[in-house]
């Protein structure tokens, strides 16, 4: 297997294009440019360079050009389009089984779930204060504000976002801080244990 590197802004994209928990990178690049997770790869060109044909063009005096039928320049465009990520959408569309196991420990896939949550709603984000412990606050704007709340809580900042969380609870105080951000957000108990269970 051969290992590439890629900007951030198109992982996302190809993470975002997950429809299946476990579905890898290979898998979705398969399925967007060859059109089946399941095929055989064929050679590259063959794969995104559809057929060119030409129309017949009635013979004049002057040789006119031959004209590529629009269809397949359609197609051909529509390969080469990449769609932006939409802003407010499912967390699933942004995460995959594979990229939470290489996360560092229950902290890493902690803070990568959060992550995730903030990239599908960075709107709605904010809700995610009103989940609260009965004696301290989990989620904040500042590591100040949490640090007022108790000593020894290990603030971090969720990547990518201006929030920050305690890390200092065992696993499953961690489910239940991810699987209660979930539900303020919007998502169904189920959608909110499926995504408690990656960690």
């Amino acid at each position: 297997m051969k290992n590439i590197q890629i900007e951030e802004d198109l992982y996302h994209y190809i993470a975002s294009q997950t429809q299946n928990i476990g579905e890898s990178a290979s898998e979705i690049l398969r399925r967007l440019l060859l059109g089946d997770a399941n095929a055989p790869t064929p050679k590259i060109a063959e794969a995104i360079t559809p057929p060119v044909t030409q129309e017949k063009v009635p013979e004049t005096t002057q040789k006119a050009e031959p004209k590529i039928q629009e269809q397949n320049v359609e197609n051909l465009t529509a390969k080469a389009k990449v769609e932006p990520v939409v802003e407010e959408g499912s967390v699933f569309n942004f995460i995959n089984q594979e990229e939470v196991t290489t996360q560092k420990g229950a902290v890493g896939r902690f803070l990568f779930l959060l992550s995730a949550l903030h990239r599908a709603h960075p709107k709605n984000f904010i809700k995610v204060l009103e989940v609260k412990g009965r004696e301290r606050d989990y989620f904040a704007e500042s590591s100040q504000e949490l640090e007022a709340h108790g000593s020894s809580i290990k603030p971090k900042e969720i990547p990518d976002s201006s929030f920050w969380v305690v890390t200092n609870n065992n696993t499953p105080r961690k489910k239940l801080i991810i699987n209660g951000a979930a539900l303020a957000l919007g998502y169904t108990e189920e959608q909110a244990e499926k995504l408690r269970d990656y960690i």
